[in-house]
């Protein structure tokens, strides 16, 4: 399956990755994390390591980033 996100769709995540950087949802942590992989996912649609990195980036701006169990949880639910 291969999935190829339009040029506004990247532009969109990009602003929306530009967001989450500068102001975390601190408060949310998983709504954070999930919005930071969906929009490193629309930039890196091929990659799927590089997305997870961004994300991972993205979680470490929390004031209290998710743990590996909470990632893991989060994904398997």
């Amino acid at each position: 399956m291969s999935f190829k996100p339009t040029k506004q769709q990247q532009n969109e995540a990009m602003a929306g990755v530009f967001e989450l950087y500068h102001n975390p949802i601190n408060e949310k942590r998983y709504d954070h994390y999930i919005y930071s992989f969906l929009n490193a996912l629309m930039l890196y649609p091929d990659d799927l390591k590089q997305a997870l990195e961004l994300a991972n980036k993205l979680n470490n701006q929390l004031v209290q980033p998710l743990t590996e169990h909470e990632k893991n949880w989060l994904i398997r639910s």
